[in-house]
């Protein structure tokens, strides 16, 4: 049997926008099941009559504050591991145009569905998770579609 042994230089040949991408995918999506799995757990509370339980206010502000400081220490390491940040061609940029418009449907239909959750006397808990949630799944779909675009115009 043969074996062949890779080197760890090029184990990731993606250019830094897919890289950059990648890891804000995996940052969202992580903090995404993070947010789902502690607020899950309130919304029977929530449910009961109070309007917003307590620790929810902690569980969003850490959310964002988690993938606020997530991204930038991530990137920064990106940044130096390969050397510079080029810039992105214009390939990558009409990917990103049309990975925004993806993005901004998805945070579309979620406040839509907010505003009108809003005149069925929904409750503010269950409305605020569903703001939250469309927008960590706008930022999903904004990063997957980035890949899939960078992959499909190569």
């Amino acid at each position: 049997m043969k074996q062949e042994t890779v080197s760890s230089n090029n184990m990731i040949n993606a250019p830094f926008q897919q890289k950059s991408a990648g890891v804000s995918l995996v940052i969202i999506s992580s903090v995404a099941a993070y947010y789902i799995a502690h607020a899950w757990p309130m919304r029977p509370i929530a449910l009961a009559g109070t309007a917003i339980p307590d620790g929810y206010g902690n569980l969003v502000l850490s959310t964002l504050a988690l993938i606020i400081v997530t991204e930038i220490v991530l990137q920064i390491v990106l940044v130096i591991g390969s050397g510079a940040a080029p810039a992105p061609t214009l390939r990558e940029r009409n990917a990103v145009l049309k990975a925004n418009r993806n993005a901004y449907n998805v945070l579309t239909v979620g406040v839509l569905a907010v505003v009108g959750l809003l005149f069925v006397g929904f409750p503010a808990f269950c409305m605020a998770n569903i703001a939250i949630i469309s927008l960590a799944a706008a930022e999903i779909t904004k990063f997957a579609s980035q890949l899939f675009f960078y992959r499909h115009s190569a």
